[in-house]
Formats: C-alpha cells, sequence, structure tokens
C-alpha cells in the first residue's frame, strides 16, 4: 500500500504527463524571477525554487507580505480554452479558500524568502491537474489509474 506523501509525491511527477497542462506564469515573469534569483541560489536548489516562487506571485500581486489574492490569476486564464479555463476558475476559487485559512502557517523567520509563493502554486497546480479536462487527460493505464485514485505502488 501506498503512503499518502509518496501517493501525492507519485501524482505531482505525473503532472506533465497525465494532464497537458498550460502556463500560467506569463513568460516574461517567469524569465525575470529566474534571473533574479539565480543570482542569489544556486538553481535546482529547494532555496532557488522557494524564493523564485516567492518573486512570481509577488509580482502576479497575488502575495504581498502575508496577504494572498489568488483571484488575481483568473485574467491569466482569459485566453485559455473554455474546459480548462473552467478547471483553472475552480482551482483558483479553491485555493484562495484554503490559503486564507491556512496563511499564517507559512509565515516563518530566519528564512530568506516566504513559502506563500510556493503554497499558491501549488495549490493552484494540483488543483487543476485533479479538475483537468478529460479532453486534456492522457488515456495511458498509468494516468487512467491515477485518475481512478487507484494505488498502484
Amino acid at each position: 500500500m501506498c503512503s499518502s506523501i509518496h501517493y501525492f509525491l507519485l501524482k505531482q511527477s505525473l503532472m506533465p504527463y497525465c494532464c497537458e497542462m498550460e502556463p500560467l506564469v506569463p513568460e516574461h515573469v517567469d524569465n525575470q524571477c529566474q534571473e533574479q534569483e539565480a543570482a542569489n541560489y544556486n538553481p535546482g536548489s529547494k532555496q532557488h525554487e522557494v524564493c523564485y516562487l516567492r518573486c512570481v506571485y509577488e509580482t502576479l500581486g497575488v502575495v504581498n507580505g502575508s496577504k494572498v489574492q489568488v483571484e488575481k490569476l483568473y485574467d491569466l486564464a482569459k485566453g485559455f480554452p473554455a474546459d480548462y479555463r473552467q478547471a483553472v476558475h475552480l482551482a483558483i476559487d479553491e485555493c484562495s479558500s484554503r490559503l486564507h485559512k491556512t496563511r499564517n502557517m507559512f509565515e516563518q523567520t530566519g528564512v530568506p524568502c516566504s513559502l506563500l509563493g510556493f503554497a499558491v502554486d501549488r495549490c493552484v497546480r494540483l488543483l487543476i491537474y485533479g479538475n483537468c479536462p478529460t479532453a486534456r487527460w492522457s488515456s495511458s493505464i498509468t494516468c487512467t489509474k491515477v485518475r481512478q485514485g487507484l494505488p498502484f505502488c
């Protein structure tokens, strides 16, 4: 039987293969934050990823100190096909609710970058994945098992 953390990590690693997801972050913001944080932290390190995501979501106005406004992501979904845009909007709505309740958990002292950007990113991506439209879902055996919630590890 899979542990819940193992299954979570497995689902996260299958995300790009099971659901055809659109990039949510505009390329110019992605590039700007990658460059900024690469100057401070080793790319590929956990610290780089956390600080990069803080930069992204602060630049987009989603994170401001300890305030989270996930709703600001709605505009980024405007150009997506309707079924995928619906999945994104459902994810944003749910993450807004979840993160308003738990944002204090992500406030730390003595760390260079807030975890709120990381939390926003993971929440939105996982919930888009969970609501992935059927037309974007791979019909592979592994992905079908993941969609059905069947453990296979």
